[in-house]
């Protein structure tokens, strides 16, 4: 894929950065019009070519007000004899290069001509910096370098080897071009492309060519091309459309179904909208390792199923070999939430496949200790989520498949019981999981995972063969795709259309990011409407299927001095509506705005100016809007906050003059209390960044510091002074404070003092020291892999032990 030209390239090759539209006539340089067939918005590059006064020729940047010359594009130097913009859009000059023609001019004072470079052939000879590597992998390209990589690398021209567009559709007569397509055949090389220039009527004879003999290319007799790199462009119609722009039939073939005759023929790299570079960031690391299914590496557990909530060993039935588990429904626990369960490693994740027999229902179980939580489906069934925290005590919602309701889909790849299962890990209790990489669902458990892996369940007097498969672990692994994003706009004239870009621009980035589908949108946001009234359409909505929420409030609760807690109640009741149904809550903070009275009548230019007042209350609303975030986010709800004001930097606003020659000194207003469309795409990439933090939770090995509990404890051992344990972000695992046996038995060397769950265990036997009493007499402790915490030299007058931060992997 090609990359944007920099800075450098695009002054050695005289290009400027594309234009949207040209002009073909004198226009005012002010206000937004319709230019060559098209209403510009507000930012447009727009190619200004033909004013009656050709001194105000040149690449001016559309707004609502004055219109200002483009920075790239301001003066002599960038407006040089030889410099070429390329016109995006439009229905006379779209796909057009233009050159400047005036040698050293003085902007303002002479006359800049701009023209048609050459034929005004369509884009296909401009230089790009993915062309130029070739040349200059070792240097900065010289002009003779340039030239020499245009001439042998761009597009190559029908008019070059003689081709004669004067044919008549439907009419087998006019200039023979057999002799030209030969020559054109044998001509092109790797890497160039042949453009069918129309000159004249835009229809090419040919006689007894094989590739199409005795026929017409138009749009009727469909010819195959086989020459070299030889491709179909949109035409104009179908470009309007936003229809693909390339349609390739074979290697090197091009079939032509074009309605249009006015097409050309090239090469394009695939149509998309936004780059991507690459970074260290960016880079994936997915370590997969295949967990040995016949070892200790995985466990068969069993739980009664629907009330239990602990899980015992089960070997009845069960046969296990390196990559599949197996189990014989006839003589195996029925009635029993079948588990193959491994000890997870918090920030990785671990994948399977179950083979399903009739009537099984299949499951994803993550065990803590006193519970467990888990997604499972029979077959060709609805999907649920399931918490257990005792026995008939639980929580159970369904999960609504991609766009197919609460059932499963029809598609067996795509159901619960015949899809890939991944649980990722995030923390040690966060986990989401994942059905063929797309993320079906998402909790946190009480206290780190003990066990996680495949289930069935089956009842009684049932016989056959069920299985697990290919159980792996994957380390470093890149994120699951989040499911479809169907998004609500809530607010006020910061988050209605009424300048064009937003909240579109936030659908327009996330499309395709972290493997996000966009698919659908709702904008309930009203201009100059409160809180209030947008909570009240709110609580209108049926939220059954949005993941998403967007808020964008308070200027207009300002202005109007509605109470801070009434504002603070309201927020909290849209916020419980936004949340009812499991989306997420993404907040903008709006930054503060600038009070004038005057504004519409300094400005000259309608809709330019609010008459407004309020602005010093805005700062205690953004507050109100912190804090109640942050409340929801301790009760741990999924939402996400973004302050406008941090990304478009102090000048917001702030230093916006209304001058009596309406300049306007920050590009990122628009008035005084809107952003403008640049700032707005600002604003949409951090809403974005802010909304992944909620969809992706940052990975971490971390758990928080927490009392170590009285079921810890073994042979009268208990806590003296804050005993505790966490585990830190690389992974280590720690216990602290001082723990003792007040009764004075039990003290002798080799005692165990604790009994650890897995998620604290060490790989292997590890010795620590510790303090054993006042005199700050060493001890040790011993930690096996199994749990068991031992003691030695414990003080028989003090009898107890300092656990003095040990940790371990």
């Amino acid at each position: 894929m090609a990359r944007p030209a920099t800075a450098a390239v695009r002054l050695l090759t005289g290009e400027r950065e594309p234009v949207r539209l040209a002009t073909t006539a004198n226009i005012a340089l002010h206000g937004l019009q319709t230019i060559d067939g098209v209403v510009t918005e507000v930012g447009d590059r727009v190619l200004v070519k033909n004013q009656a006064d050709a001194r105000a020729n040149g690449i001016y940047t559309a707004s609502e007000g004055q219109w200002f010359r483009a920075a790239d594009a301001r003066t002599a130097r960038t407006m040089q004899k030889g410099t070429t913009a390329f016109v995006q859009a439009g229905l006379t000059n779209g796909e057009i290069t233009f050159r400047f023609n005036t040698l050293d001019p003085v902007v303002g004072a002479d006359p800049i001509d701009i023209t048609g470079d050459g034929d005004a052939l369509r884009r296909s000879d401009l230089l790009d910096e993915d062309d130029m590597a070739s040349n200059s992998a070792t240097k900065v390209p010289s002009q003779q370098s340039v030239k020499a990589f245009v001439e042998s690398r761009t597009a190559r021209y029908s008019t070059e080897f003689g081709f004669v567009d004067d044919g008549a559709a439907g009419a087998n007569t006019g200039t023979n071009n057999d002799a030209a397509w030969a020559a054109a055949k044998a001509a092109l090389t790797h890497g160039e492309t042949l453009v069918m220039v129309r000159k004249n009527t835009g229809v090419f004879y040919f006689s007894t060519t094989s590739d199409f003999t005795g026929i017409l290319i138009n749009a009727t007799s469909n010819p195959t091309f086989n020459g070299p790199n030889v491709y179909n462009d949109r035409t104009s119609t179908q470009r309007d459309a936003k229809a693909p722009a390339v349609t390739v039939v074979g290697p090197g073939n091009l079939l032509f179904t074009s309605t249009s005759i006015n097409v050309t023929f090239k090469h394009h790299s695939e149509p998309v909208d936004k780059f991507d570079f690459l970074t260290d960031g960016d880079v994936g690391y997915d370590e997969p390792s295949a967990a040995d299914m016949s070892g200790t590496q995985v466990s068969m557990l069993k739980a009664a199923w629907p009330n239990g909530n602990t899980f015992a060993t089960s070997t009845n039935g069960i046969a296990k070999s390196t990559n599949v588990i197996t189990i014989n429904r006839a003589t195996a626990d029925a009635g029993n939430v079948q588990l193959a369960g491994m000890v997870p490693e918090p920030t990785c994740q671990y994948s399977w496949v179950i083979g399903y027999n009739t009537s099984d229902v299949g499951y994803a179980v993550l065990v803590y200790e006193g519970g467990y939580h888990c997604v499972y489906a029979g077959i060709g069934g609805s999907i649920f989520h399931r918490k257990v925290t005792a026995p008939s005590t639980w929580s159970e919602v369904p999960i609504p498949h991609f766009g197919d309701g609460t059932a499963a889909s029809n598609e067996t790849a795509y159901t619960f019981c015949g899809a890939s299962i991944t649980v990722d890990m995030v923390s040690p209790t966060k986990y989401q999981i994942g059905l063929n990489g797309v993320v079906l669902a998402e909790g946190e458990l009480p206290s780190p995972c003990l066990y996680l892996g495949p289930a069935i369940y089956f009842p009684g007097s049932l016989t056959g063969i069920s299985n697990y498969y290919n159980f792996t672990k994957t380390k470093n692994p890149t994120r699951l795709a989040s499911r479809p994003i169907r998004a609500m706009f809530v607010g006020d004239s910061k988050m209605d259309d009424i300048i064009i870009g937003w909240p579109r621009d936030i659908a327009r980035i996330m499309q395709g990011s972290m493997g996000t589908q966009w698919e659908y949108t709702k904008n309930i946001a009203v201009a100059g409407e409160t809180l209030v009234q947008q909570k009240t359409r709110l609580l209108a909505e049926n939220m059954t299927g949005y993941t998403d929420v967007f808020v964008g409030l308070g200027t207009n609760d300002a202005q109007g001095n509605t109470s801070q807690a009434t504002f603070a109640t309201d927020l909290g009741l849209l916020f419980d509506q936004a949340l009812s149904l499991g989306a997420r809550l993404h907040v903008l903070l709006t930054p503060a705005f600038w009070d004038r009275a005057d504004g519409v009548a300094k400005t000259g230019f309608a809709n330019q100016g609010q008459n407004s007042a309020g602005g010093q209350r805005v700062p205690a609303y953004r507050e109100i809007m912190r804090q109640v975030c942050a409340t929801y986010r301790g009760n741990g709800k999924p939402v996400s906050i973004t302050d406008a004001g941090k990304i478009c930097g102090p000048s917001l606003a702030r230093y916006l003059t209304w001058a009596s020659d309406q300049n306007r000194v920050d590009l990122n207003v628009f008035d005084n209390i809107h952003e403008s469309r640049l700032a707005r795409t600002k604003i949409a990439q951090g809403v974005a960044r802010s909304a992944y933090g909620v969809i992706s939770p940052r990975r971490t090995r971390a758990y928080p510091v927490m009392a170590i509990p009285a079921g810890w404890y073994t042979n009268n051992w208990a806590a003296l002074t804050s005993p505790v344990f966490w585990m830190d972000e690389r992974g280590y695992k720690h216990i602290d404070g001082i723990i003792s046996n007040a009764a004075g038995a039990n003290l002798a060397d080799g005692t165990q003092v604790l009994q650890l769950p897995t998620y604290m265990r060490p790989s292997r036997t590890i010795w620590l020291p510790t303090v054993t009493q006042k005199a700050n007499t060493q001890g040790w402790i011993e930690i096996l892999s199994t749990g068991v915490v031992n003691v030695y030299g414990v003080d028989a007058t003090n009898k107890f032990m300092r656990l003095s931060d040990a940790h371990w992997e």
